[in-house]
């Protein structure tokens, strides 16, 4: 790296607020691992309670929601060429953020939830704003964002509601499904409309950002989009009104596989051998597998919930984020090669995941298989934040040596 550029180069903390993923994925990995060491501290009788609805929403709320905030707090203003998040916004997330974990560890659900409705709804105004400023759409798939977000912050309502004797029972367990399932199913589907295809070298397909204006094909595609996204809400409201859980099933796992095949399409990767498609074609592999697992073993829809969060949600979130903060930090290059890291994260979470859905249908080895896919996710987590995180300190300073590194993000517009 050239050393005037090394003396030149910004604080981390100048640097947080137009790209938040630089604080959220630090501390949404803090979170995550302190969620999954509460089995565990219970097993070992450290901790006296039995953590299921912590752990949840540790993983939902805090994990995964933290990724979330990260990724669409950097991306979707430079989608829409319109102005970053202000200092004041970041920083207002990030303390909520702490706030909701807090809550969360001190046996505070209501709060917790509470905190983090107001969360989601303050960083939806955010990004609103910088709607007022855009001049591109957003590729159409991210419909699909957009309903994983109001799944996320509806079914919290509802949960709340029904906690609070607002709401029917029905309702509440609908809130919870949407907010536990749906809220991460449909981010992952609508950003992976623009991401796969470049995730998966597939030749043949016209990025779809280059189509970002209302013309007949982005409204098409949009469409489609959003049908999607109402199915498999809906079959959400299948299972909670009428426990139709197989047909339910049958409707959320052919949507989602008809998706990634016709919309994405995943089945036409033409470089294999790299870690990334690899990561890719894994952790979708298992997320449609999880979401058809209750039609063979109906009764196991633990195991298979395990199946889509430790081997899809997961492992997918691991693999976005190792392309946000390469692509961001001037290591762009490394995308492209073999990434061991990336094949340590593989291996810990698929036998975390196998010895997760054995113990479901073992009970004897439960205790200890439990424990055994908490340490290995702990251990996935830590390794790819040992190897990938100290890189969210460097800004991505344009090295000629290095391959241009955000093709996926368009740079962020000035102020205004």
């Amino acid at each position: 790296m050239n050393p005037a550029r090394e003396t030149s180069r910004p604080s981390y903390i100048s640097l947080c607020p137009a790209e938040p993923f630089r604080i959220f994925f630090p501390l949404a990995v803090l979170v995550g691992i302190s969620g999954v060491s509460l089995w565990p501290l219970f097993f070992s009788g450290i901790h006296k309670f039995y953590p299921g609805i912590m752990h949840s929403r540790m993983m939902i709320e805090g994990f995964l929601g933290g990724f979330v905030i990260g990724f669409l707090g950097t991306a979707m203003p430079r989608l829409l060429s319109a102005p970053p998040l202000r200092g004041w916004e970041t920083w207002t997330l990030v303390v909520l953020h702490l706030t909701v974990a807090g809550l969360h560890i001190g046996h505070q659900l209501l709060l917790g939830d509470t905190v983090f409705a107001v969360q989601l709804i303050l960083f939806g105004v955010f990004l609103l704003r910088r709607a007022r400023h855009a001049t591109d759409l957003p590729p159409p798939g991210f419909v699909l964002v957009g309903m994983g977000y109001l799944a996320g912050l509806v079914g919290t309502l509802l949960w709340l509601g029904g906690m609070n004797g607002w709401v029917s029972g029905s309702a509440m367990m609908l809130g919870g499904l949407w907010l536990n399932q749906a809220f991460v199913l449909l981010l992952i589907l609508g950003v992976g409309t623009f991401l796969l295809p470049r995730f998966l070298a597939i030749e043949g397909i016209r990025p779809l950002d280059e189509e970002r204006r209302a013309s007949q094909e982005w409204v098409l595609r949009a469409v489609t989009a959003g049908s999607v996204g109402v199915a498999i809400l809906l079959s959400y409201w299948m299972e909670t009104a009428y426990a139709a859980v197989n047909a339910a099933a049958v409707v959320r796992g052919s949507c989602v596989l008809a998706y990634l095949l016709f919309i994405v399409p995943i089945h036409r990767t033409s470089k294999p051998g790299r870690t990334v498609p690899m990561a890719v074609n894994i952790a979708l592999a298992s997320l449609v597998l999880g979401l058809a697992f209750p039609l063979f073993w109906p009764g196991q829809r633990v195991a298979a919930l395990h199946i889509i969060f430790l081997g899809g949600f997961s492992l997918i979130t691991f693999t976005v984020a190792t392309r946000v903060v390469l692509g961001h930090s001037g290591y762009g290059h490394l995308f492209r090669t073999r990434l061991p890291v990336l094949l340590g994260v593989i291996a810990l979470l698929l036998i975390g995941t196998a010895l997760r859905v054995i113990g479901d249908f073992f009970p004897e080895q439960r205790t200890g298989n439990l424990n055994w896919a908490s340490y290995l996710w702990m251990g996935a987590a830590a390794m790819w934040g040992l190897a990938i995180l100290p890189k969210v300190r460097l800004p991505d300073v344009g090295d000629e040596n290095h391959a241009p590194v955000s093709a996926a993000m368009k740079p962020a517009a000035p102020r205004p």
